[in-house]
């Protein structure tokens, strides 16, 4: 079976006020996060990926395409909605950009979503929301929730079909303040 053209996207439009910078230019061993994103997901087969909100110049300097918010300060459910218009794939991966530890075996596990499902979501100790491939055909499905007033990604996939996928919780170790990088 020949595998789904997928496109990625990294979502850094946050205000990043816990942790006091933005975090997608954090670093971790010498390596601004954004980038660390962007390269475990080209090294999973990834060739387009999106910077979705944040710094254009960010874009630029990691040779990705940015996208502006649509709608600001709408949240991820937003930032997923305007990946998606700017993404022909049938498949978009996407991660939030405070992941810095994220691999390339998850970035290709996830994104290999089983026709039978809408959205595959990578679950630790609980459901990463951010961390989720999504069908394109889901699209509408998602513009009418957004438009109906739903901000919250988990209850706008009701009425889709959701995989969760268990994946390795190092991978998807989340960076909230400083002190998580110790």
């Amino acid at each position: 079976m020949q595998e789904e053209l997928v496109t990625g996207a990294i979502f850094a439009g946050g205000e990043s006020s816990r942790f006091g910078s933005p975090k997608v230019n954090a670093l971790l061993d010498n390596e601004e996060f954004g980038f660390r994103i962007a390269r475990s997901m080209r090294q999973a087969g990834i060739d387009q990926i999106l910077l979705v909100g944040g710094s254009e110049v960010n874009a630029v300097r990691w040779n990705l395409t940015f996208v502006a918010d649509e709608v600001v300060r709408a949240g991820p459910f937003a930032a997923l909605l305007s990946a998606m218009h700017n993404s022909d794939s049938p498949i978009l991966l996407t991660m939030p950009c405070d992941v810095p530890w994220i691999d390339i075996e998850s970035c290709k596990d996830l994104s290999a979503i089983d026709a039978k499902f809408d959205v595959q979501v990578a679950i630790t100790d609980s459901p990463q929301w951010l961390s989720s491939a999504w069908r394109r055909s889901a699209v509408q499905h998602l513009e009418q929730q957004f438009e109906s007033g739903e901000r919250a990604i988990h209850r706008a996939v009701i009425g889709l079909k959701v995989n969760y996928l268990q994946l390795p919780p190092d991978a998807f170790r989340n960076v909230n303040t400083p002190n998580d990088l110790v």
